[in-house]
């Protein structure tokens, strides 16, 4: 299901577009602020290395041990969350699905 910005045109929007249409966006954002390339892929790869820990995280308590409270959604901010604070940011990301 796409969200609503994508289908307010009338027509329907396929996800690839609305990727490049964010990179694009990201690209003019770090041009206007001269963030070097090098950040951005610091950032990407950060987050796909929280992206990995959450799946590892989820399929072992989520999964393995059928624990419900410790399985934590995998989005970009999460990843991202856990990809630059490390342990950290799974125990905060646990502590925010606590408090909310």
């Amino acid at each position: 299901m796409l969200p609503a910005f994508c289908t307010a045109v009338g027509t329907t929007v396929t996800p690839l577009i609305v990727v490049c249409i964010i990179l694009a966006v990201l690209l003019i954002v770090f041009k206007m602020f001269k963030v070097t390339a090098k950040i951005l892929w610091k950032i990407l790869i950060n987050g796909i290395i929280g992206a990995v820990v959450l799946l590892v995280f989820n399929v072992i308590f989520y999964k393995l041990l059928g624990i419900d409270f410790f399985h934590i959604p995998i989005t970009w901010p999460s990843a991202l969350v856990a990809g630059v604070l490390g342990i950290p940011g799974v125990i905060l990301l646990l502590l925010l699905k606590l408090i909310v």
